[in-house]
């Protein structure tokens, strides 16, 4: 049989091939080949901005969305079962499969954190870069339609409500049917995930943020819910979230990688078939939460944008006002008394008991009734003085009028200043939608306010004891006249505004608590004192001095409560009125300051009453001293 010839390539043609081949092996692949729901993901991917932290375990966002390796194989993270099985550094793997009773338990106290997660968390993630994860989603119930989604990872939940882990998320919806399809359309509209609800926009309303192709997205400080910018946010429901959010600038800017879920979840995502909680199990809403495949988004997307989207959330004024910053404390306190009952349940009921019982003591161990007898100048019990503050008020409104008036216009006209300093004017920039930060000289102007009005309100104090002074001796002055006497002698304006100031800095840190409480025992009617005795400011705090002396736990009671009624219950009362009402923020906060009006003369009378009863009970002791002096002197003297 003849043998066939043997082929012989020429040399240069092998060169030939062996240039093609590494020309095809470093060409760039077309997009055809790559895959469209990674394509789409990755064209639309979202650009986080978290409020600025400007220093460790300081104020601002600590955290980042990472991926879920943050917690996966840490060796202090523990994966704990129905029976008290416990898995240390568990896998993704292990994660797989498991779910009601399963939870995953992180090295820290989710009621009690402090700086402990984030501290973790700065270690935990030192060597991963932010991420997101992506998903290309239909609806059964909306053929026709397709979700594209970012899910969020946050290691820690630290809000009105505190929790370890986190999970949010946004979407875009396309009219289309396959990621191809959704390739060459824009999205129709997006949904933002907040608390238990959403809030939607299309994709041309102005309020959603856009860099080219990319939505930009606002996480709640602490709560991580999405909103579409910057601003502090009103919530008072389920959906909303209780208490306020916060977006507001400075921010910083986080681009995080996109990782694609897979349809089937193995592998390094078995993690996706994981039903249990992300974090340890904690008594009522500080449960740590469940999956995103667990949430109604994951399985009919557009039937939740739909059903649970609300148009719009609720922005704040970027200046609060007395009822606004009212109700976010009284949220927040409360959510934290919550809190703490939750984690020492004992100690706190302890706290409550004795504190209510105190009060109990302090409102029974004295008298209220005034008597009839309201002349200023008179001894009185504590709560004579309180009661009859308010019938002095009542009784002289026809001269205190313009004092009311001059505490509500420079309330007001504070208020109205600092939301002129501070409005909004859109800069561009993503990280400073409005330019809060951007305009220094606004800054300042709006911290300038504060140092205008308390001098304001001192001066409108110090002549309501005018008026009460007048009113001791029968003189009568009027609330014009009071004001220009005040006016004339400003040591007493000086010296309150002077008290105001340092209580308020101290009472604002726990730690500087014990210095202000004993300020104000010691030097509570220096005021009534420089308006009473025209003193100097120097001879006022004296006179305050030498006349509680022996007195000082009354001082510090009564004057607490008299300047808490003038400065803290008028917003207290905006506050609940926002609670409980669907008033517009502008009707609480004027709510607020006319009660204000009234509320901060009574605690001007109050204090100067107060004077009246301890320089007649200095005098009396002065009196027994000297006359005890002159017993003692020997009896053959005599």
């Amino acid at each position: 049989m003849p043998t066939m010839p043997r082929l012989r390539i020429p040399r240069p043609l092998w060169l030939l091939v062996l240039l093609a081949a590494a020309w095809f092996a470093a060409a760039p692949v077309s997009e055809a080949a790559v895959d469209p729901a990674q394509q789409l993901a990755d064209r639309y991917a979202p650009v986080v901005v978290v409020r600025e932290q400007a220093s460790a375990c300081g104020p601002g966002e600590p955290y980042r969305p990472e991926p879920v390796e943050s917690i996966l194989g840490q060796p202090d993270v523990t994966l704990i079962g129905p029976a008290g099985e416990r898995i240390p550094a568990p896998t993704a793997a292990q994660l797989a499969g498991k779910g009601d009773g399963w939870y995953l338990d992180l090295p820290a106290n989710p009621l009690s954190p402090g700086c402990d997660y984030e501290r973790w968390a700065a270690t935990a993630t030192a060597d991963l870069t932010p991420t997101v994860y992506a998903r290309v989603a239909a609806d059964p119930d909306h053929p026709g339609q397709l979700a594209l989604q970012y899910w969020f990872w946050w290691v820690y939940n630290d809000w009105n409500d505190k929790h370890e882990g986190d999970w949010e998320m946004i979407q875009l919806l396309f009219d289309a049917s396959t990621a191809a399809d959704a390739l060459a359309k824009t999205p129709v509209s997006t949904a933002y995930a907040q608390h238990e609800g959403s809030e939607t926009a299309s994709w041309d309303d102005p309020k959603l943020v856009r860099i080219g192709d990319h939505p930009v997205v606002y996480p709640g400080q602490g709560s991580h819910a999405a909103y579409y910018t910057q601003s502090r946010w009103f919530g008072k429901s389920a959906a909303a979230g209780f208490g306020c959010d916060n977006t507001a600038a400075p921010g910083a800017r986080v681009d995080p990688a996109v990782v694609l879920i897979p349809e089937k979840p193995s592998g390094p995502f078995g993690w996706l078939d994981f039903t249990g909680r992300w974090g340890q199990k904690a008594p009522s809403f500080n449960n740590g939460p469940t999956g995103p495949n667990t949430k109604t988004q994951w399985a009919h997307p557009v039937t939740w944008q739909l059903d649970e989207g609300r148009p719009a959330a609720v922005a704040l004024p970027v200046v609060g006002g007395p009822a606004v910053d009212s109700f976010c404390n009284l949220a927040e306190n409360a959510s934290l008394l919550f809190i703490a009952l939750l984690d020492q349940p004992i100690l706190v009921v302890l706290v409550l008991l004795l504190a209510t019982g105190l009060t109990v003591l302090l409102v029974r161990g004295t008298r209220w009734r005034t008597r009839g007898d309201t002349t200023p100048d008179r001894e009185r019990r504590a709560g004579q003085v309180v009661t009859s503050s308010f019938v002095l008020l009542l009784r002289h409104l026809d001269r205190l009028w313009p004092i009311l008036l001059v505490v509500a216009l420079t309330t007001a006209g504070g208020l109205a200043v600092q939301q002129f300093a501070l409005r909004r004017r859109p800069t561009g920039d993503p990280t400073d939608v409005f330019g809060l930060a951007a305009h220094p000289v606004w800054l300042v102007v709006a911290l300038l306010v504060p140092l205008v009005v308390a001098p304001l309100v001192a001066w409108a104090m110090a002549a309501t004891s005018a008026v009460m002074e007048g009113v001791a001796h029968k003189h009568r002055i009027s609330g014009w006249s009071a004001l220009a006497l005040a006016v004339r002698h400003p040591a007493a304006a000086i010296v309150q505004m002077l008290l105001l100031g340092a209580s308020a800095v101290l009472i604002s840190s726990l730690w500087l608590l014990p210095l202000a409480l004993l300020v104000i025992a010691v030097w509570s009617v220096t005021m009534p004192a420089a308006v009473i005795e025209d003193l100097g400011v120097r001879a006022a705090f004296g006179r305050s001095r030498r006349i509680t002396r022996g007195r000082r736990w009354r001082s510090v009671a009564l004057s607490t409560l008299l300047v808490w009624v003038g400065f803290t219950a008028p917003n207290l009362v905006g506050g609940l009125l926002l609670l409980i009402t669907g008033w517009p923020f502008w009707v609480t906060n004027l709510v607020a300051i006319l009660a204000g009006a009234v509320l901060i003369p009574f605690s001007a009378i109050g204090l100067t009453l107060q004077f009246y009863d301890f320089r007649h009970e200095w005098a009396e002791a002065s009196d027994q001293n000297s006359r005890d002096s002159g017993s003692s002197t020997p009896r053959s003297a005599s």
